[in-house]
């Protein structure tokens, strides 16, 4: 198995896990709403990992000949793991930071920004084709690409993570869940950034730095 479809396995796996746990505890004590928000998610989530991004990955047809990874895709989905499940909790059970005079709306909203960013990642995948990989790599005859998502920002895939880790905690209205995301989760993804510009400038050189005086990192005009 390559290493995207580890990616997606990892994904798949970590829904699966806070699902099945959460669903167990959800159907004997959640009302109505509450259940159909949960399982909502959940199906569409696996969904956006199953489906979707089958569909839309390449097989790279390149070796890998660089991996400076330095960990960061573990502490993501960590860090990442640990929030999503304080926020399905904090919405079946624990209520400490719900606010309940915000639904539906709030989670209206959540479920509106999640589809956005399954919007923004699925442009992202189609533009940078097989040269993807889940972890911070340079394959074999690697090419800059400059064009589709990545003609305004550098980490199109990044901004669409970025969004998801705010809907999360906005569909299941977990404000704990969001401060976990901003505390552990955005910088697990800055330092990944980090990582992925410091081995493009290595490996691409002046093509790689005029292109980022073109371009912004994460958030078009402003970082």
């Amino acid at each position: 198995m390559n290493s995207r479809k580890n990616g997606v396995l990892v994904r798949i796996l970590i829904a699966i896990g806070v699902f099945a746990y959460v669903g167990y505890q959800a159907r004997l004590v959640l009302p109505g709403f509450d259940l159909v928000v949960m399982t909502s998610f959940f199906v569409f989530y696996l969904l956006w990992s199953t489906v979707f991004e089958a569909l839309i990955y390449e097989d790279p047809d390149e070796y890998v000949i660089q991996d400076d990874d330095r960990k960061s895709y573990i502490y993501l989905q960590l860090s990442f793991m640990v929030a999503l499940f304080f926020a399905t909790i904090d919405f079946v059970g624990l209520h400490y930071t719900r606010i309940k005079s915000m639904e539906p709306n709030i989670i209206y909203a959540g479920f509106a920004l999640f589809i956005v960013s399954c919007v923004i990642r699925w442009w992202g995948f189609k533009s940078i084709g097989k040269f993807f990989n889940p972890r911070v790599a340079i394959y074999q005859n690697h090419r800059l690409v400059v064009t589709g998502a990545y003609r305004m920002i550098r980490h199109p895939l990044y901004l669409g993570s970025l969004l998801s880790f705010i809907a999360i905690p906005l569909v299941f209205n977990s404000w704990g869940a969001l401060l976990l995301m901003i505390l552990i989760t955005l910088p697990a993804l800055v330092y990944r950034i980090n990582i992925e510009e410091e081995l493009l400038t290595s490996h691409f050189g002046e093509a790689y730095k005029t292109y980022s005086q073109k371009t912004k990192k994460l958030i078009p005009g402003i970082w």
